[in-house]
């Protein structure tokens, strides 16, 4: 795992490197089979993942990002989201997690490939 720096939360307790140990814990006993994910970096109020495996091949892969932003949410008691993510040249994407009180606006990383034709868009939105 990357840094080891601990994130004062809204509520005064802190979200150590132990709550993203089982957020990871959990999303591979729930979703191990299809999706990959290693944490880059977990410090301060921010977590940093890759994702890959079978699921980045679905229409659904966004949903593997929220439902570990999900399993993250339930340890350290405060809602987290997605801030950003990015498609990576391997078909591999990077994630970055906030706590959703700090995400103004999000950016997505699309790649869309037909045949020979590749489309690569950055999006960036206010967050909801």
């Amino acid at each position: 795992m990357g840094g080891q720096a601990e994130s004062l939360l809204k509520d005064g307790r802190s979200a150590s490197v132990d709550c993203v140990g089982e957020a990871l814990s959990k999303f591979k006993a729930v979703f191990g089979a299809e999706a990959e994910v290693e944490v880059l970096e977990a410090a301060g109020d921010r977590v940093a993942a890759r994702f890959g495996g079978n699921m980045c091949y679905t229409c659904g892969t966004y949903d593997y990002f929220e439902d570990f932003a999900y399993f993250l949410s339930d340890c350290a008691g405060e809602d987290w989201g997605v801030e950003s993510y990015s498609q990576n040249p391997d078909g591999t994407y990077t994630v970055v997690f906030r706590p959703r009180r700090l995400i103004g606006k999000r950016v997505r990383h699309v790649v869309i490939r037909i045949g020979d034709e590749v489309l690569d868009r950055v999006v960036e939105d206010a967050a909801s």
